[in-house]
């Protein structure tokens, strides 16, 4: 088998594997609280991979976000990732082509080989300096 081919189904089956992770531990993941949270605030980074090219590395989003990408394989992918509370925790929805399903603040999904990550930027530079960088943190208001 073609090394490179090797490679590619190894980085599948470790973002199934990690996305299959994320899906099972949301309820360890996700915040139970529903304070007066206003998520539409909420500021996050996306990214959004395919095995065989990037299409989006840091994104900073607030709201929702929905972009549209063009696959290697020709195929059109629609994504779509709108904060808010589901089941009384609060959780990203994504939505994926027709397919819904949702995703903690701070998580990485796959369908198929289309990989998407999420990442809370309040919680991320929060742990930054807890871990003694000296970073301001910059907002849009």
């Amino acid at each position: 088998m073609n090394s490179s081919i090797l490679k590619i189904l190894l980085i599948l089956a470790t973002g199934v594997f990690l996305g299959f992770i994320a899906a099972n531990q949301l309820h360890a993941v996700a915040s139970n609280q529903t304070d007066e949270v206003d998520l539409s605030e909420k500021r996050f980074l996306v990214s959004i991979h395919e095995v065989q090219q990037e299409f989006v590395f840091g994104e900073e989003f607030s709201g929702s976000y929905s972009n549209t990408f063009k696959l290697s394989d020709g195929s059109v992918r629609t994504i779509e990732l709108t904060p808010m509370i589901h089941d009384g925790m609060q959780v990203v929805e994504f939505k994926d082509t027709g397919r819904r399903t949702y995703m903690g603040f701070n998580g990485t999904t796959t369908n198929g080989n289309l990989m998407v990550q999420l990442r809370d930027i309040e919680a991320m530079y929060a742990e930054l300096k807890k871990q003694g960088f000296d970073i301001e943190v910059e907002s849009d208001g």
